[in-house]
C-alpha cells in the first residue's frame, strides 16, 4: 500500500511540475558578440555534423541504394574551406 501511495504521489508531482514549466515563456537569447563577429567577418562558418547530414540528405533525395550511399559519403566527407 505504501508503494502504491508513493507511486501516485510521484506521478502527481511529476505532472504538476510539467504543467508549471509549460507556463514559463521561452526567451530567445540574443547572439553573443563572438557569434555575430564570426558570421559577419566573412570567415567560413563551421557547420555542425547534424546540419551537414541534413543538407546532404536533402540533396540526395532522388537517389537510392548504392548511388545514394556513394553520394552521402562524398558529401559528408567534403571539407568546406
Amino acid at each position: 500500500m505504501k508503494v502504491l501511495t508513493m507511486l501516485v504521489l510521484a506521478s502527481v508531482l511529476g505532472m504538476s511540475s510539467a504543467v508549471a514549466r509549460a507556463d514559463v515563456p521561452v526567451v530567445k537569447k540574443a547572439p553573443t558578440a563572438k557569434a555575430q563577429a564570426a558570421t559577419t567577418d566573412g570567415a567560413p562558418v563551421k557547420v555542425s555534423q547534424q546540419d551537414k547530414m541534413r543538407l546532404c540528405a536533402k540533396q540526395a533525395s532522388g537517389k537510392k541504394g548504392a548511388e545514394r550511399k556513394a553520394f552521402m559519403k562524398t558529401c559528408l566527407s567534403t571539407k568546406k574551406a
